[in-house]
Protein backbone atom coordinates (compact mmCIF):
# COMPACT_ATOMS: atom_id res chain seq x y z
CA UNK A 1 0.00 0.00 0.00
CA UNK A 2 1.10 3.61 -0.47
CA UNK A 3 0.32 7.00 1.06
CA UNK A 4 -0.46 10.23 -0.80
CA UNK A 5 1.08 12.43 1.90
CA UNK A 6 3.06 15.35 0.44
CA UNK A 7 2.89 13.65 -2.93
CA UNK A 8 5.31 10.95 -1.81
CA UNK A 9 4.69 7.22 -2.04
CA UNK A 10 5.38 5.52 1.29
CA UNK A 11 4.58 1.93 2.17
CA UNK A 12 2.03 0.93 4.78
CA UNK A 13 0.93 -2.54 5.78
CA UNK A 14 -2.05 -1.59 7.97
CA UNK A 15 -5.45 -3.01 7.10
CA UNK A 16 -8.86 -2.31 8.60
CA UNK A 17 -12.38 -3.61 8.24
CA UNK A 18 -15.06 -1.67 6.42
CA UNK A 19 -17.06 -1.33 9.64
CA UNK A 20 -14.01 -0.06 11.53
CA UNK A 21 -13.44 2.72 8.98
CA UNK A 22 -17.14 3.68 9.09
CA UNK A 23 -17.11 3.76 12.89
CA UNK A 24 -14.01 5.95 12.98
CA UNK A 25 -15.46 8.41 10.47
CA UNK A 26 -18.53 8.75 12.68
CA UNK A 27 -16.42 9.32 15.81
CA UNK A 28 -14.43 12.00 13.95
CA UNK A 29 -17.64 13.73 12.75
CA UNK A 30 -16.60 13.23 9.14
CA UNK A 31 -19.70 13.18 6.94
CA UNK A 32 -20.11 10.33 4.45
CA UNK A 33 -21.87 11.29 1.23
CA UNK A 34 -21.79 7.90 -0.49
CA UNK A 35 -19.69 4.84 -1.19
CA UNK A 36 -18.29 2.70 -3.97
CA UNK A 37 -16.88 -0.81 -3.80
CA UNK A 38 -13.53 0.08 -2.26
CA UNK A 39 -13.99 3.61 -0.89
CA UNK A 40 -16.26 5.83 1.16
CA UNK A 41 -16.97 9.21 -0.46
CA UNK A 42 -16.67 11.81 2.29
CA UNK A 43 -17.09 15.55 2.64
CA UNK A 44 -13.57 16.83 3.13
CA UNK A 45 -13.09 18.12 6.70
CA UNK A 46 -10.17 20.32 5.63
CA UNK A 47 -11.89 22.76 3.28
CA UNK A 48 -15.37 24.15 2.59
CA UNK A 49 -16.93 21.06 1.04
CA UNK A 50 -20.73 20.83 1.20
CA UNK A 51 -22.43 20.05 -2.11
CA UNK A 52 -20.63 16.93 -3.39
CA UNK A 53 -18.14 14.82 -1.40
CA UNK A 54 -14.68 15.68 -2.72
CA UNK A 55 -12.68 13.22 -0.65
CA UNK A 56 -12.27 9.43 -0.75
CA UNK A 57 -11.06 7.06 1.95
CA UNK A 58 -10.07 3.47 1.25
CA UNK A 59 -12.24 1.00 3.19
CA UNK A 60 -9.30 -1.33 3.74
CA UNK A 61 -6.15 0.78 4.09
CA UNK A 62 -7.67 3.93 5.59
CA UNK A 63 -5.74 6.12 3.16
CA UNK A 64 -7.62 9.27 2.17
CA UNK A 65 -7.25 11.96 -0.47
CA UNK A 66 -9.25 15.07 -1.34
CA UNK A 67 -9.39 15.69 -5.07
CA UNK A 68 -10.27 19.34 -4.49
CA UNK A 69 -7.83 20.71 -1.87
CA UNK A 70 -5.24 17.93 -2.16
CA UNK A 71 -5.16 16.98 1.54
CA UNK A 72 -4.20 13.35 2.06
CA UNK A 73 -2.76 10.90 4.54
CA UNK A 74 -3.48 7.75 6.50
CA UNK A 75 -6.12 6.93 9.08
CA UNK A 76 -4.02 8.15 12.01
CA UNK A 77 -3.57 11.50 10.24
CA UNK A 78 -7.32 11.83 9.77
CA UNK A 79 -8.09 11.07 13.41
CA UNK A 80 -5.36 13.36 14.77
CA UNK A 81 -6.34 16.32 12.62
CA UNK A 82 -10.11 16.11 13.04
CA UNK A 83 -10.14 15.44 16.79
CA UNK A 84 -6.97 17.21 18.04
CA UNK A 85 -5.58 13.92 19.36
CA UNK A 86 -1.91 13.02 19.38
CA UNK A 87 -0.63 9.91 17.59
CA UNK A 88 -1.01 7.55 20.55
CA UNK A 89 -4.52 8.81 21.35
CA UNK A 90 -5.47 8.37 17.70
CA UNK A 91 -4.23 4.79 17.60
CA UNK A 92 -6.24 4.01 20.74
CA UNK A 93 -9.40 5.37 19.14
CA UNK A 94 -8.74 3.28 16.03
CA UNK A 95 -8.06 0.20 18.14
CA UNK A 96 -11.30 0.70 20.07
CA UNK A 97 -13.27 0.46 16.81
CA UNK A 98 -11.98 -2.99 15.88
CA UNK A 99 -14.98 -4.86 17.27
CA UNK A 100 -17.55 -3.01 15.15
CA UNK A 101 -19.87 -5.59 13.56
CA UNK A 102 -23.07 -3.86 12.45
CA UNK A 103 -21.63 -2.16 9.38
CA UNK A 104 -24.92 -1.27 7.70
CA UNK A 105 -26.22 0.52 10.79
CA UNK A 106 -23.05 2.59 11.10
CA UNK A 107 -23.00 3.51 7.43
CA UNK A 108 -26.68 4.45 7.40
CA UNK A 109 -26.31 6.72 10.44
CA UNK A 110 -23.03 8.14 9.12
CA UNK A 111 -24.21 8.90 5.60
CA UNK A 112 -24.61 12.62 5.37
CA UNK A 113 -28.17 13.86 5.71
CA UNK A 114 -27.40 17.52 5.22
CA UNK A 115 -30.29 19.90 5.56
CA UNK A 116 -31.06 21.70 2.33
CA UNK A 117 -30.99 25.31 3.49
CA UNK A 118 -32.77 28.04 1.58
CA UNK A 119 -31.26 31.48 1.11
CA UNK A 120 -33.23 34.19 2.88
CA UNK A 121 -34.42 37.26 0.99
CA UNK A 122 -31.52 39.73 0.86
CA UNK A 123 -33.85 42.67 0.28
CA UNK A 124 -35.61 42.03 3.60
CA UNK A 125 -32.29 41.99 5.49
CA UNK A 126 -31.24 45.29 3.87
CA UNK A 127 -34.63 46.87 4.58
CA UNK A 128 -34.51 45.88 8.25
CA UNK A 129 -30.94 47.18 8.51
CA UNK A 130 -31.89 50.52 6.97
CA UNK A 131 -34.77 50.74 9.45
CA UNK A 132 -32.29 50.25 12.30
CA UNK A 133 -29.86 52.88 11.10
CA UNK A 134 -32.69 55.43 10.86
CA UNK A 135 -34.20 54.59 14.27
CA UNK A 136 -32.64 56.23 17.31
CA UNK A 137 -34.77 53.99 19.53
CA UNK A 138 -33.46 50.76 18.02
CA UNK A 139 -29.85 51.93 17.92
CA UNK A 140 -30.04 52.99 21.56
CA UNK A 141 -31.27 49.50 22.43
CA UNK A 142 -28.26 47.84 20.80
CA UNK A 143 -25.95 50.39 22.43
CA UNK A 144 -27.58 49.58 25.77
CA UNK A 145 -26.68 45.93 25.13
CA UNK A 146 -23.07 46.98 24.55
CA UNK A 147 -23.16 46.54 20.77
CA UNK A 148 -21.38 49.28 18.87
CA UNK A 149 -22.46 50.90 15.59
CA UNK A 150 -19.61 49.25 13.67
CA UNK A 151 -20.95 45.81 14.62
CA UNK A 152 -24.47 46.88 13.68
CA UNK A 153 -23.21 47.65 10.18
CA UNK A 154 -20.84 44.71 9.80
CA UNK A 155 -23.48 42.20 10.87
CA UNK A 156 -26.40 43.92 9.10
CA UNK A 157 -28.41 44.07 12.33
CA UNK A 158 -31.94 45.32 11.80
CA UNK A 159 -35.17 46.65 13.25
CA UNK A 160 -38.84 45.98 12.53
CA UNK A 161 -40.79 49.10 13.47
CA UNK A 162 -44.13 47.32 13.08
CA UNK A 163 -43.22 44.76 15.73
CA UNK A 164 -40.80 47.01 17.65
CA UNK A 165 -38.24 44.19 17.42
CA UNK A 166 -34.52 44.17 16.64
CA UNK A 167 -33.26 41.49 14.25
CA UNK A 168 -29.99 39.58 13.86
CA UNK A 169 -29.29 37.83 10.52
CA UNK A 170 -28.15 34.21 10.77
CA UNK A 171 -25.97 32.41 8.21
CA UNK A 172 -24.96 28.87 7.36
CA UNK A 173 -21.26 27.93 7.85
CA UNK A 174 -20.44 29.26 4.37
CA UNK A 175 -21.97 32.70 4.66
CA UNK A 176 -25.43 32.23 3.11
CA UNK A 177 -28.09 34.09 5.07
CA UNK A 178 -30.83 31.63 6.09
CA UNK A 179 -33.01 33.97 8.16
CA UNK A 180 -32.91 36.03 11.33
CA UNK A 181 -33.64 35.93 15.04
CA UNK A 182 -35.61 38.77 16.57
CA UNK A 183 -36.13 40.18 20.05
CA UNK A 184 -38.59 42.79 21.25
CA UNK A 185 -37.18 46.05 22.60
CA UNK A 186 -39.77 46.07 25.35
CA UNK A 187 -40.04 42.93 27.43
CA UNK A 188 -38.44 39.65 26.41
CA UNK A 189 -40.39 38.35 23.42
CA UNK A 190 -38.57 36.40 20.70
CA UNK A 191 -39.61 35.74 17.11
CA UNK A 192 -37.57 34.13 14.35
CA UNK A 193 -38.02 34.21 10.59
CA UNK A 194 -40.16 31.39 9.19
CA UNK A 195 -38.37 28.02 8.80
CA UNK A 196 -35.15 29.22 10.38
CA UNK A 197 -32.97 26.03 10.69
CA UNK A 198 -31.83 27.08 14.16
CA UNK A 199 -30.80 23.62 15.35
CA UNK A 200 -28.55 23.13 12.32
CA UNK A 201 -26.48 26.32 12.53
CA UNK A 202 -24.24 28.23 14.90
CA UNK A 203 -24.59 31.99 14.82
CA UNK A 204 -21.43 33.74 13.50
CA UNK A 205 -19.65 30.49 12.56
CA UNK A 206 -19.02 31.62 8.98
CA UNK A 207 -16.91 34.53 10.27
CA UNK A 208 -14.78 32.64 12.80
CA UNK A 209 -14.52 28.95 11.81
CA UNK A 210 -11.21 27.13 12.09
CA UNK A 211 -10.42 29.15 15.23
CA UNK A 212 -10.41 28.63 19.00
CA UNK A 213 -14.16 29.14 19.35
CA UNK A 214 -15.93 30.53 22.39
CA UNK A 215 -19.45 29.11 22.63
CA UNK A 216 -22.25 31.19 24.17
CA UNK A 217 -26.03 30.92 24.12
CA UNK A 218 -27.11 34.38 22.91
CA UNK A 219 -26.36 36.04 19.58
CA UNK A 220 -25.92 39.33 21.49
CA UNK A 221 -23.22 37.76 23.67
CA UNK A 222 -21.46 36.37 20.59
CA UNK A 223 -21.52 39.83 18.99
CA UNK A 224 -20.07 41.40 22.16
CA UNK A 225 -17.17 38.94 22.13
CA UNK A 226 -16.65 39.25 18.38
CA UNK A 227 -16.38 43.03 18.49
CA UNK A 228 -13.71 42.60 21.19
CA UNK A 229 -11.68 40.46 18.78
CA UNK A 230 -12.71 37.09 20.28
CA UNK A 231 -13.95 34.38 17.85
CA UNK A 232 -17.36 33.42 19.22
CA UNK A 233 -20.46 31.51 18.13
CA UNK A 234 -23.92 31.21 19.66
CA UNK A 235 -26.15 28.16 19.93
CA UNK A 236 -29.30 30.32 19.94
CA UNK A 237 -30.68 28.13 22.69
CA UNK A 238 -29.75 26.65 26.04
CA UNK A 239 -29.03 23.11 24.89
CA UNK A 240 -26.92 22.61 21.72
CA UNK A 241 -28.36 20.14 19.23
CA UNK A 242 -26.45 17.18 17.84
CA UNK A 243 -26.00 19.04 14.56
CA UNK A 244 -24.49 22.01 16.41
CA UNK A 245 -21.99 19.87 18.33
CA UNK A 246 -21.02 18.26 15.02
CA UNK A 247 -20.31 21.74 13.63
CA UNK A 248 -18.08 22.42 16.63
CA UNK A 249 -16.24 19.15 16.02
CA UNK A 250 -15.69 20.11 12.41
CA UNK A 251 -14.79 23.79 12.66
CA UNK A 252 -13.32 24.50 16.12
CA UNK A 253 -9.61 24.06 16.79
CA UNK A 254 -10.35 24.45 20.50
CA UNK A 255 -13.61 24.95 22.38
CA UNK A 256 -14.07 27.53 25.15
CA UNK A 257 -17.47 27.30 26.82
CA UNK A 258 -18.91 30.48 28.29
CA UNK A 259 -22.28 29.34 29.70
CA UNK A 260 -24.87 31.47 31.45
CA UNK A 261 -24.69 31.04 35.22
CA UNK A 262 -27.94 29.09 35.53
CA UNK A 263 -29.28 25.56 35.09
CA UNK A 264 -29.48 25.98 31.33
CA UNK A 265 -25.79 26.90 31.28
CA UNK A 266 -24.96 23.72 33.16
CA UNK A 267 -26.86 21.71 30.57
CA UNK A 268 -24.90 23.40 27.77
CA UNK A 269 -21.62 22.38 29.38
CA UNK A 270 -22.86 18.82 29.84
CA UNK A 271 -24.07 18.49 26.24
CA UNK A 272 -20.93 19.92 24.61
CA UNK A 273 -18.49 18.04 26.83
CA UNK A 274 -20.26 14.72 26.19
CA UNK A 275 -20.80 15.13 22.44
CA UNK A 276 -17.71 16.95 21.19
CA UNK A 277 -14.61 14.90 20.45
CA UNK A 278 -12.23 17.82 20.89
CA UNK A 279 -9.71 16.88 23.56
CA UNK A 280 -9.28 20.53 24.58
CA UNK A 281 -12.56 21.87 25.99
CA UNK A 282 -12.51 24.52 28.71
CA UNK A 283 -14.91 26.70 30.67
CA UNK A 284 -14.44 30.45 30.83
CA UNK A 285 -15.00 31.76 34.35
CA UNK A 286 -16.72 35.18 34.18
CA UNK A 287 -17.25 35.88 37.88
CA UNK A 288 -20.57 36.65 39.55
CA UNK A 289 -22.46 38.06 36.53
CA UNK A 290 -25.24 36.04 34.92
CA UNK A 291 -23.70 36.02 31.44
CA UNK A 292 -20.89 37.59 29.46
CA UNK A 293 -23.22 40.32 28.20
CA UNK A 294 -23.21 41.83 31.70
CA UNK A 295 -19.47 42.56 31.45
CA UNK A 296 -17.87 45.68 30.00
CA UNK A 297 -15.65 45.42 26.93
CA UNK A 298 -12.63 46.03 29.15
CA UNK A 299 -13.62 43.19 31.49
CA UNK A 300 -14.18 40.86 28.52
CA UNK A 301 -10.78 41.64 27.07
CA UNK A 302 -9.06 41.17 30.44
CA UNK A 303 -10.69 37.78 31.02
CA UNK A 304 -9.70 36.44 27.62
CA UNK A 305 -6.24 38.01 27.85
CA UNK A 306 -5.67 35.94 30.98
CA UNK A 307 -7.39 32.87 29.55
CA UNK A 308 -4.27 30.73 29.87
CA UNK A 309 -4.19 31.35 33.62
CA UNK A 310 -6.74 30.61 36.34
CA UNK A 311 -9.71 31.98 34.41
CA UNK A 312 -9.91 28.87 32.25
CA UNK A 313 -10.86 25.54 33.79
CA UNK A 314 -10.45 22.40 31.67
CA UNK A 315 -13.23 19.81 31.66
Amino acid sequence: MSSWRSGKQTNTSKFYTEGQIASILKKCSVSVGGEIDSHYLIFCPFHYNTNTPACEIDKQSGLFICFSCGENGNLEDLVMRTTNRNYFEATRLIKSSEDTTDISDIVNTTLDTQLEMVEFDEFTIKRLHNNLMSSDRAMRYFEYRGIREAAMSDMMLGYSDKQDMVTVPVHDPFGMCVGFVGRSIEGKAFKNSVNLPKKHILFNLHRVKFSNLTVVESSFDAIRLWQCGIPAVATLGAIPSKAQTELLNRYATKILLCPDRDEAGKKMVERVSSNCTKSDISIVEIGDVKDVGDLSDEQIKDIWKNSLNSNIVAI
